[in-house]
């Protein structure tokens, strides 16, 4: 199916306001659930993180909705942001799973016996999600860098060759025909010999 370059920036724009619309609908369910912050809370820390990873799970489906219609309409600007905030949310991620770790050893040394085997299976789960996540964000990021690299080279070589083409087209000299010298005198000797050669002796 071929588009205009208006249906895809109407499809594209259509695409963007419901990407962000998910997104912002996915970090206020999250905000709602770890609301108040109390970032020096054990407890608060582990659940916040905890749940850190679902909403970012959420946001998969509209990040591909951006990418699509960023490509569609081939804005490298916006490819390149995207590119930086992927990178930048797959490492935050990765820290975020290590203090992860380090407050669920010292929480599930602290439960009773009878709780710690629940803690950790939803530990793990909840670190398994990061971890996937993390790495598809680092993988989207770096991958998205190569495809932007490819293209600024493959159309940095194309306007070279036609600025080359150009510069061959408009620097050639036109062919000129080969001009022979005319001698002044030939038609007169011509004349002359050709009057000699008329003339008849009597013996």
């Amino acid at each position: 199916m071929n588009l205009s370059t208006t249906q895809r920036r109407m499809l594209g724009s259509v695409m963007y306001l419901a990407a962000v619309t998910l997104i912002i609908n996915a970090f206020a369910l999250l905000v709602i659930k770890v609301w108040p912050l109390k970032f020096g809370e054990l407890n608060w820390r582990v659940g916040a993180a905890g749940l850190f990873p679902e909403a970012l799970l959420a946001t998969v489906l509209p990040q591909v909705l951006i990418y699509t219609a960023a490509f569609l309409n081939e804005d490298r600007k916006l490819l390149g942001l995207l590119r930086w905030v992927s990178l930048g949310v797959g490492i935050f991620v990765i820290g975020l799973l290590g203090l992860f770790a380090l407050d669920s050893v010292q929480i599930r040394a602290s439960l009773p016996q009878n709780v710690k085997s629940n803690f950790m299976k939803v530990a793990l789960q909840a670190a398994l999600m990061g971890t996937l996540l993390a790495a598809l964000h680092v993988w989207v990021g770096t991958s998205l860098g190569k495809v932007l690299k490819s293209q600024g080279t493959v159309r940095a070589a194309g306007a070279k060759e036609a600025q080359d083409g150009m510069l061959m087209v408009g620097g050639r000299e036109p062919s000129r025909p080969a001009l022979r010298s005319i001698d002044a005198d030939g038609p007169k000797k011509e004349t002359k010999k050709e009057a000699t050669s008329g003339l008849t002796l009597d013996m």
